[in-house]
């Protein structure tokens, strides 16, 4: 039973067709109903008061057939007439009673003697008057008329003048007859409601089948299969309006067409006036006798449009394929490897096919990666770039380096900009390869090591032969003692061989740390603290300052924060700013007081390292291209020119910034400033 239940409420829930069906069903049988209920009330009081009529008559009839005889004092007469009269069919009962209510005279002779049981008898002796209403008696209900039988004239020699009122004359007539009329009555109303509406839902179902559901189910369906993807389908009148209105102008966009409506096509040439695009057009086309004849109702109207939708889909569709594939197109042809990056996760969202070429792995196998699982060095700062992006802005990181699929690793430069991607925040990356400009870079600042090698060959020669003086005098003194047969104490002898061993590491420091600033470097990253490659330039060039008389003034500020550099590559940019400011001051002559400063502090998140000296200053005309390569102020044959230049490029590749203030004959300043962890 509820399966049933269900089934139907589905067959009426699911069916547009049921729903306006049941609806005009339930509204033809309420008023059908209330309209059989009104035909069956109006009978009934017609049948009731045609029987209340009927029953006075008869009444009146017998009062009639009884008078004469009662007045002539025949009363077995008037009960011959009560009982032929008692013979009809739908008379109930015929009673003639006294005023006493004892009954004289029936229809029924069992009754006479026989006390009233009939309320409205009762009513009438009382009242004295007329009184009619419905009676059962059993289970027969009966329609009863009790008349007043009054004493006249005729009736004072037998009954005198004290009464005025004999008794009570009652006729019931049968009510079964009538109430079986109003029941065929009321079965044929219901007969012909059900006949009604059988037949107007018959023919409403075809009428709303053929205008209305069978439309929309059409649409509907059509629908069902716009929404898998199936736009292009045909379906609908087709309109020839150039043939109809006899038109020549093949020039116009529904010339020759039978896809669309004219109404819908955009600019036509109608009423030779350029139409504007649906549907502010249709100011115009309804004055068309094409569309009034062609428009349809609503259900017509709605198909159209339907049709209209279905084919710009179709179209908007076309274009998104070709403008998908421009797309394609460029995005495959950059010459660099370009990377869609979820902007929260930073997993890989889509590549293009220059990236696959590059890094070896497919697009499926990119698709599993986060952009940061093609580098083997966790580069925070990038990370923490990318986490803060702003729309708008573009980021770009120099020399980084990232793995192939083979392991094998190469060096780009990273840009990045923010942007959406399928309605969501991403970001556009683009790496290019810089592998071979980085194996040139570090060619040539190799080369620039030597040189400052070259220059500093003097200092460190100083610095060795004060420990080689100190071990030749403690070996001579040694050779001699033994020579002359003497001892020495052995208080002396661990003195001198401590002195000798402390030289001799320091002359192992120097000469370890010249082959660990020699050695090539690459362009990585760690966390270094400035102060430590400024304090070894110094262990190897702090005597040659001195030997040249330059005062030197370090303020090294403690607890500096780390930045993200190397080691190596910053001792090269202070050795050659060293080397410079020593070279400048070397041209003051020997009479100057020369001073050269190196101080580090933090400002605003970066930490700034100052060389300065109080030299001959750098020439006004060149001191913007000082950091140009292969530019020199000294004699020839006593520079490269790169010193500088490698040293702007290693300031830059870990996003440092150096600044150079100077005046002839006051002074040089170079400020270097990196972004501190």
């Amino acid at each position: 039973m509820p399966f049933e239940i269900a089934t139907i409420t589905n067959l009426f829930r699911n069916n547009l067709r049921n729903k306006i069906i049941l609806g005009f069903s339930l509204i033809l049988c309420s008023v059908m109903g209330f309209f059989t209920y009104y035909q069956t009330i109006r009978q009934i009081k017609f049948y009731t008061a045609e029987q209340e009529s009927r029953a006075l008559k008869v009444s009146n009839i017998v009062m009639r057939s009884i008078e004469y005889p009662m007045l002539d004092g025949e009363m077995e007469y008037v009960q011959k007439i009560l009982e032929d009269l008692n013979e009809a069919e739908e008379l109930h009962r015929i009673i003639l009673c006294d005023r006493n209510g004892i009954i004289k005279h029936a229809g029924n002779a069992d009754l006479i003697g026989s006390s009233i049981n009939s309320e409205i008898t009762k009513r009438s002796l009382r009242s004295k008057s007329l009184v009619n209403g419905f009676e059962y008696y059993g289970k027969e209900k009966v329609i009863s008329y009790a008349m007043p039988i009054r004493n006249e004239k005729a009736c004072n020699k037998c009954h005198g003048t004290e009464r005025n009122m004999l008794g009570v004359l009652s006729v019931g007539i049968s009510w079964l007859p009538t109430e079986k009329r109003i029941i065929a009555l009321r079965n044929r109303e219901i007969v012909v409601t059900l006949i009604l509406i059988g037949a107007a839902g018959f023919f409403l179902t075809l009428w709303l089948s053929h205008y209305i559901t069978r439309p929309i189910s059409r649409l509907t369906s059509m629908a069902d299969l716009a929404s898998h993807g199936k736009s292009a389908i045909q379906f609908g009148k087709t309109i020839k309006c150039w043939e109809e209105l006899d038109c020549n102008k093949t020039e116009c966009p529904a010339y020759g067409g039978t896809d669309m409506p004219c109404w819908f096509v955009q600019n036509t040439l109608c009423r030779s006036k350029h139409s504007e695009k649906f549907p502010e057009k249709l100011e115009e086309c309804i004055k068309c006798e094409i569309y009034k004849k062609y428009s349809g109702d609503e259900i017509t109207r709605l198909s159209d449009s339907f049709k209209h939708m279905l084919y710009s889909l179709n179209q908007f569709e076309m274009e998104l394929i070709i403008s998908e594939r421009k797309y394609r197109d460029l995005f495959n042809a950059d010459p660099n490897p370009i990377f869609i990056v979820d902007g929260g996760t930073f997993a890989i969202l889509d590549v293009n096919e220059t990236a696959q070429g590059y890094y070896g792995y497919s697009r499926e196998e990119f698709l599993q990666k986060s952009f940061f699982d093609l580098s083997n060095i966790a580069y925070k700062d990038i990370i923490d770039d990318f986490a803060s992006i702003k729309k708008g802005k573009t980021l770009l990181y120099l020399k980084r380096q990232h793995c192939r699929k083979d392991n094998g690793f190469f060096y780009v430069n990273i840009h990045v900009r923010p942007a959406e991607y399928m309605k969501q925040n991403a970001l556009i990356i683009t790496t290019s390869d810089v592998t071979e400009s980085v194996e040139k870079e570090a060619q040539l600042i190799q080369a620039g090591k030597m040189s400052a090698l070259g220059t500093m060959a003097s200092g460190i020669a100083h610095e060795l032969n004060q420990p080689l003086n100190v071990i030749k005098v403690g070996s001579d003194f040694f050779i001699k003692m033994i020579g002359r047969g003497e001892s020495i104490d052995k208080e002396t002898f661990r003195s001198m061989a401590e002195e000798m061993s402390r030289y001799v590491d320091r002359a192992s420091e120097i000469i370890n740390h010249m082959r660990e600033f020699a050695r090539s470097s690459d362009a990585t990253r760690s966390e270094v603290n400035i102060n430590k490659p400024i304090a070894d330039v110094f262990k190897v060039l702090k005597q040659q300052l001195i030997l040249h008389q330059i005062d030197i003034e370090l303020d090294l500020a403690k607890n500096l924060p780390p930045i993200l550099a190397d080691h190596n590559r910053l001792e090269q940019v202070f050795i050659n700013l060293i080397t410079n400011a020593r070279d400048a001051l070397e041209e003051r002559g020997k009479t100057w007081k020369k001073i050269l400063k190196v101080r580090t502090f933090t400002e605003d998140k970066q930490v700034v390292a100052i060389v300065s000296d109080n030299g001959k200053g750098i020439p006004a005309d060149i001191i913007d291209k000082i950091f140009e390569p292969f530019l020199t102020t000294k004699e020839i044959g006593t520079g490269t020119g790169l010193g500088l230049s490698i040293s702007y490029e290693i300031v830059k590749d870990y996003e440092g910034e150096i600044i150079v203030e100077s005046k002839e004959d006051v002074g040089t300043s170079f400020k270097v400033t990196f972004p501190a962890i």
